[in-house]
């Protein structure tokens, strides 16, 4: 019988008595997510490469994982589908820090653009995993934090002139914004299906 690497790692941690059987689940879970950040972050310095882009690559990704936790969004079906998406998605996003002419006033609207959604939608769950009440509380206010402190950052940034890596942050707050409302636009073609059937 075939098993993945995550399998795999979880059984030698178990046969070397590092874990204990009760936790099992919780660590194959734990290097399954692992591989996939480590396999993502591989990716993106890639691409990063490719494009002469890597430090914005990298201050993208540090600025939209954070928040994304918190915040949610749309969700591929599968993590292969999501990683898949993400190729060209960063290609799109990285081209967009080069190519836009970013200016104060295309700076503050962006910025103005992405707190409004992220103050209105989030967290926008998985209708897969949904969320209880306390998660929601918890996860708006983090992620309302999260938005202010790379706002910000920001603002901070671009007035000392480092453009580039203002940009960045801008960039991963806007693509979070429309990430929002692809999962709210989502979650009600689901349930407007589920009403139908």
């Amino acid at each position: 019988m075939k098993t993945n690497v995550p399998e795999k790692i979880t059984e030698l941690l178990l046969r070397t008595g590092t874990i204990t059987s009760e936790d099992k689940d919780l660590y194959e879970y734990g290097v399954r997510q692992g591989i996939i950040l480590i396999i993502n972050l591989i990716t993106v310095v890639v691409i990063g490469l490719l494009m002469g882009m890597v430090w914005q690559s990298l201050v993208f990704m540090l600025a939209y994982n954070p928040i994304r936790s918190y915040a949610g969004g749309y969700h591929a079906s599968t993590p292969l589908v999501c990683y898949l998406i993400s190729i060209p998605f960063m290609l799109i996003i990285l081209t967009g820090i080069k190519m836009i002419p970013w200016n104060g006033y295309i700076c503050a609207a962006v910025l103005l653009f992405a707190g409004m959604v992220l103050f209105k939608l989030a967290p926008v769950e998985d209708l897969n995993k949904p969320l209880r009440q306390i998660e929601i509380t918890v996860y708006r206010k983090k992620s309302r934090i999260i938005a202010v402190v790379l706002g910000c950052t920001a603002v901070l940034l671009w007035l000392t002139g480092l453009k580039q890596i203002s940009a960045s942050i801008i960039m991963a707050l806007f693509v979070i914004a429309v990430m929002l409302i692809l999962g709210v636009l989502k979650n009600n073609k689901v349930k407007v299906m589920e009403v139908k059937a």
